[in-house]
């Protein structure tokens, strides 16, 4: 079933196969970090930034905006890639998006 998002900008969708930043996410996890060994889906970005939206399958939380790094490597730190939880799209739309297009602006 596909996704359907009305983005708000710096929001929109990925234009290019997602599977390169969910593949860049797999990289830089360490083992400790909440993330690690869950399987996700690139979903959109947040294009003035390196904040990427990513679908979580198998957690409570079905949402997640990751800022990656871009270091091609495990970062040591299980603070990176930093991550922020949402419960649904609902939730992600009401508390992340709304509120980044409006600052936005």
């Amino acid at each position: 079933m596909d996704i359907i998002i009305e983005w708000l900008e710096p929001w929109d969708t990925i234009c290019t196969d997602g599977s390169t930043f969910e593949e860049e996410l797999y990289k830089e996890l360490g083992r400790n970090h909440i993330l690690y060994g869950k399987k996700v889906s690139a979903l959109g970005r947040r294009y003035d930034r390196d904040e990427y939206l990513f679908q979580v399958n198998n957690s409570n939380y079905k949402i997640a905006v990751v800022h990656l790094t871009f270091s091609g490597k495990e970062e040591k730190d299980n603070n990176y890639p930093r991550t922020k939880f949402y419960k649904d799209l609902d939730d992600w739309v009401s508390n992340c998006m709304v509120i980044d297009h409006y600052e936005f602006e």
